[in-house]
């Protein structure tokens, strides 16, 4: 009784050492998931910012042009 107590212990210290690895595992995806999301976002503010900048641009080439025209 007491070998298979041992065994029974052993097996259950393996599987609570599997679990905390596939914990640390997804922490570590998470966090990486995390930075990649990070860099996308800043990105995306950037790309407004440039749009906004050249949309206005583009609405002050036409005012002066539509000026000239007439």
């Amino acid at each position: 009784m007491n070998e298979q107590l041992l065994i029974a212990l052993g097996r259950l210290e393996g599987k609570v050492d599997a679990l905390l690895n596939l914990q640390k595992m997804q922490e570590e995806q998470l966090k990486n998931h995390d930075d990649r999301l990070r860099k996308l976002e800043e990105h995306k503010h950037y790309m407004v910012g440039i749009v906004a900048v050249v949309g206005a641009g583009v609405s002050l080439a036409v005012a002066v042009l539509s000026r000239f025209i007439k």
